[in-house]
């Protein structure tokens, strides 16, 4: 299960759990040279992926950390000594005034804000982010995870060739070696490495019931990295224009939904918004995606707007214009919680999420894909990326 907890406003989602459980239902014992993914193996020792997960301490430089965990050991000094002085202090101490700019978003932060404090007094919160960071842990600073990451980004450095195909005869994971690289494929997919705008060359009339976009928006932080690191630690980005030329109206079916990952830049949103129609859907909910912590803090504080690094990411869920006009019941202003991915652009699942507004047994589309999902077509040009089989390995 993906979903741990649920409500009108809020959940919690579990990534990680989503990943296990896929590889535990479609494993086999007889994987060949491939026991990093066998049942009983996954059973004793921990996958390479699950690392990924290991979010221990908000997101910070490596000197606020370093300073964060002194402050932290001297906090639990002064707990044990239990002076009078380090109660005083604790009196004196200020709160600092959240700074946020504009009304838009100060709204939309103070709604995250109330449902997220909600959510944090429920038991599955608690019981599911129990972990607290140490000392060690702010020095550490989440080194393995950026260490991990540089790492998969130097192995997947690589251009796929165009391909259409699908897996999963069995309904076994799958091992496929392409241009020497080797990747794990679940059962029952379709995976397209090609351009976006070529879609209609690959659906042949095929209608979708859901269809999630996560589209290379314009992005700051990307371009420095790939001025600062090379070209394959970024993408191509593409303009609000471009991705509101994609054909996705052609391949919806009657009261389809479409769901779109959002950029956080304000004037890109209200482009977005305001071309929506083109694809034939209305917008019904927008929803947001707080990252956390294992221990349950957002990974950049919520309120300062001078941070670069918004702890939360917009979900805009659109649907087709119903031939008989009756509205969705898809809730409006969600927040659902989860630990992150450290790698960029691997969003949490949504197919659990989504299935009560779904019909039974949809068809199912990602464009922009860069995994797999069982049941679905998958579309992108780095349709494969997070399928390398380097991170199915398991810990030895």
């Amino acid at each position: 299960m993906s979903v741990i907890f649920v409500s009108k406003q809020s959940a919690i989602v579990d990534h990680e759990a989503w990943m296990l459980q896929m590889i535990g239902q479609h494993s086999s014992s007889d994987n060949g040279d491939h026991s990093h993914c066998d049942g009983g193996i996954e059973e004793r020792k921990k996958i390479k992926f699950q690392e990924l997960f290991d979010l221990r301490t908000p997101f910070l430089m490596d000197d606020q950390a370093c300073k964060k965990a002194v402050e932290l050991e001297a906090k639990e000094a002064n707990a044990t000594e239990g002076t009078a002085f380090a109660r005083e202090r604790k009196r004196k101490r200020k709160k600092k005034e959240p700074r946020i700019q504009g009304n838009e978003s100060e709204a939309e932060v103070g709604h995250i804000q109330e449902v997220f404090s909600a959510l944090r007094l429920t038991p599955e919160f608690k019981a599911h982010f129990s972990y607290i960071p140490t000392p060690q842990d702010f020095r550490l600073n989440n080194s393995h995870i950026r260490d991990l990451r540089k790492r998969f980004t130097e192995a997947t450095n690589t251009v796929l060739p165009l391909l259409d195909e699908c897996s999963g005869q069995g309904g076994r994971l799958q091992y496929k070696v392409i241009d020497g690289k080797e990747y794990v494929l679940p059962p029952d997919v379709r995976y397209i490495c090609g351009d976006a705008a070529d879609i209609l060359k690959h659906t042949a009339g095929t209608l979708y019931d859901l269809v999630v976009l996560d589209p290379p928006w314009h992005n700051k932080y990307i371009k420095r990295r790939k001025m600062g690191h090379g070209s394959h630690h970024g993408y191509d980005m593409m303009t609000v224009e471009d991705i509101l030329r994609l054909p996705i109206g052609s391949v919806l079916r009657d009261g389809a939904l479409v769901v779109v990952w959002c950029t956080n830049n304000s004037s890109q949103i209200r482009e977005f918004l305001t071309g929506l129609h083109l694809w034939g859907v209305q917008l019904v909910a927008k929803w947001y995606w707080l990252k956390v912590t294992r221990g349950g803090e957002p990974v950049t504080p919520l309120t300062d707007s001078c941070l670069n690094k918004r702890p939360y990411e917009h979900l805009f869920l659109a649907q087709k214009y119903k031939s008989n006009g009756s509205s969705s019941s898809i809730p409006d202003g969600l927040v659902f919680s989860s630990v992150p991915s450290g790698l960029h652009s691997h969003k949490p699942p949504l197919e659990e999420i989504l299935k009560p507004y779904m019909c039974p047994r949809p068809q199912c589309l990602e464009v922009f894909a860069r995994s797999l999902v069982p049941g679905w077509t998958s579309f992108g040009l780095e349709v494969l990326r997070l399928q390398h089989s380097s991170l199915f390995q398991t810990i030895t």
